[in-house]
């Protein structure tokens, strides 16, 4: 089980790896048509060149945001582990929830269409759902 686990990471960090790569290559294409636009343009300061110069911006941008939060997220841990607040992992079966919060009946294992068993947190969600609200709600 555990060499299952280990190569399920593993694929999920090459897929993690092969999808910052493409974003950052999407990225850059973006950048270089606005860097050949700054330069081959006779005039920048026209509607066309203004055009050229913000919609390649506009979408390189959104290709960007997910490399840069994959890094910001690992500052945080590394910021979090120094300072001595390490980060509390939730294992499988357990949720992050307050102690104070009810308890949630555990749910029977959902299986896919192929009769694998879902995830933890798949099975969590679904008895999160299921769970009767309070009055509050």
């Amino acid at each position: 089980m555990t060499v299952a686990a280990n190569a399920e990471v593993s694929g999920m960090k090459r897929e993690e790896t092969l999808l910052n790569l493409v974003c950052l290559v999407t990225a850059g294409g973006f950048l270089a048509l606005v860097l050949y636009n700054l330069l081959a343009a006779g005039s920048i300061i026209t509607t066309d060149g203004l055009f050229m110069i913000v919609v390649p911006l506009v979408l390189a941008l959104p290709f960007l945001v997910v490399p840069a939060s994959k890094v910001v997220a690992r500052r945080l841990e590394k910021r979090a582990l120094k300072s001595g607040n390490a980060p509390r992992l939730v294992g499988a079966g357990s949720s992050p929830a307050t102690a104070g919060a009810p308890a949630l009946k555990s749910a029977p294992a959902l299986t896919d269409a192929r009769g694998r068993a879902m995830p933890p947190d798949v099975n969590r969600l679904m008895a999160e759902m299921k769970a009767p609200r309070g009055a509050d709600n």
